[in-house]
Formats: C-alpha cells, sequence, structure tokens
C-alpha cells in the first residue's frame, strides 16, 4: 500500500494519508495534499506488508521515514535508526558536507 508522509529531520511521521481519485466531482476538488515546511520531506512510500492491516491512524506511531545514501522508506519504529547516529554524509542536509 502506497502512503503520502510528510516527516521531520528525524523521520517522525507528521502526516499521513492515502493517495485517492478525488477526480472533478461535486466537491469540484481536482486535488488535494499537503505541503511540507522547511526541515521536513514530503514522500510517496510503501507501508511495509505486515502492517498494511493496521488503521492508517496507528501507522505514525508504528512507522518511521529511514533515509539511507540512496533509498527512503518506511521501516518498523524498533528498526529505525536515528540520523544522528549515521555517518555524516548521510544525516547531513542536501548541499552540506561533513568538515574534515
Amino acid at each position: 500500500m502506497k502512503v503520502t508522509v510528510v516527516s521531520d529531520a528525524r523521520g517522525r511521521i507528521l502526516s499521513l494519508s492515502v493517495p485517492g481519485d478525488v477526480g472533478i466531482g461535486p466537491s469540484g476538488i481536482a486535488r488535494g495534499g499537503v505541503l511540507p515546511q522547511p526541515g521536513q520531506r514530503l514522500d510517496m512510500l510503501d507501508v511495509p506488508v505486515e502492517l498494511e492491516s493496521h488503521p492508517l491512524a496507528d501507522l505514525h506511531q508504528l512507522l518511521r521515514v529511514q533515509v539511507d545514501a540512496q533509498t527512503v522508506r518506511l521501516v518498523k519504529a524498533v528498526e529505525f535508526q536515528e540520523p544522528f547516529l549515521k555517518g555524516a554524509e548521510i544525516a547531513a542536509p542536501p548541499g552540506r558536507k561533513r568538515k574534515s
């Protein structure tokens, strides 16, 4: 199951939604969504299969956004590695490199 996730720099989920086809219906809304604020990120990610049956409202407590050098994915909170425990190249914001 795909979800749209807004998360902070520490991988905590701030907003979770399921992409839907709202179409041009009675409401007149063609598209809806959220915009991340500075220091936040917006991703479309897959929920781990074993957690797909959980209510959407519970997933923010069960999952974190894991950002690695080449991948972004949802992981169980108990398996999550805090960004400050990783190498500085991975944890640093884009455009900033670790000082030698």
